[in-house]
């Protein structure tokens, strides 16, 4: 990890190309995707110290990526039904939404690694963008991540931010 101290510091790169793979949709594979998003969450995981201090923008970035493949469920009424079929199904299809699954475990992670403390602000204004939409994807994702992060949560201030968007 060290080795990528100074470019993460002059100008947040390979974080920048990575989390752009992690948000491209088109022409870009899943397993590109998700190997974009493990590095930076894995990287949040072993230099979170250091992050916080030397590259705060790097954390709500990787929560960013997060976020949007939490946005990779399928639209139309016929894929909603699907999906709430295998939200019933205990045992359901594992490699379905696979991006999804990815997202919603690496933002637990990156929370856990770098502290609510340090995340707060910038989860609290992407959940709020995300609730905020339209697309019942969106709303999805917001509370994913308030579902994933909330055992985290110390903060009354905090709580109460949660429990707005709820």
């Amino acid at each position: 990890p060290d080795f990528f101290k100074q470019q993460l510091m002059a100008g947040m790169e390979p974080a920048k190309l990575l989390a752009a793979l992690v948000k491209t949709r088109e022409g870009c594979e899943e397993g590109v995707r998700n190997l974009s998003l493990e590095w930076l969450v894995t990287y949040a995981e072993k230099k979170p110290k250091w992050l916080s201090k030397s590259v705060p923008t790097f954390a709500p970035l990787t929560l960013e990526c997060c976020m949007n493949l939490m946005l990779e469920v399928e639209a139309g009424e016929d894929e909603l039904k699907a999906w709430v079929e295998r939200m019933d199904d205990e045992e359901g299809e594992e490699d379905s939404d696979e991006l999804y699954h990815n997202g919603e475990e690496a933002i637990d992670r990156v929370v856990q690694a770098m502290g609510m403390e340090f995340v707060s602000t910038a989860l609290f204004q992407l959940v709020a963008q995300f609730a905020s939409q339209d697309a019942w994807q969106a709303k999805l994702a917001a509370l994913t991540a308030v579902k994933q992060t909330v055992e985290y949560v110390e903060e009354t201030e905090h709580m109460n931010e949660m429990a707005k968007l709820l």
